[in-house]
């Protein structure tokens, strides 16, 4: 599971992309959002859980998912037809 965990991690920071609006404003934050997803890979719902207090970061993480679906599919050894993950996505300028 950490090794599917590491693969998704990276999978996701390919498409991470800091806005450039956000960074001009001197913006900051960590937005959480929460996704489903199933075996295959397919993104199924996501949604922000707890909002950075910046609307343009919270539409830069959810952004990030949406393009980077699909997601690499679950290996089989891991049990479950749908998985749901929470993930902190921090946009910092330092």
């Amino acid at each position: 599971m950490d090794n599917y965990l590491s693969r998704l991690s990276r999978h996701l920071a390919r498409f991470y992309e800091y806005p450039r609006r956000a960074r001009r404003l001197g913006q900051e934050g960590t937005p959480v959002i929460v996704f489903e997803f199933r075996r295959d890979g397919t993104l199924v719902a996501d949604s922000v859980k707890t909002g950075s207090g910046h609307e343009l970061l919270d539409e830069a993480a959810l952004a990030m998912l949406r393009q980077s679906a699909p997601l690499p599919e679950v290996p089989g050894e891991m049990a479950g037809k749908r998985f749901r993950y929470v993930l902190p996505v921090r946009f910092s300028l330092r």
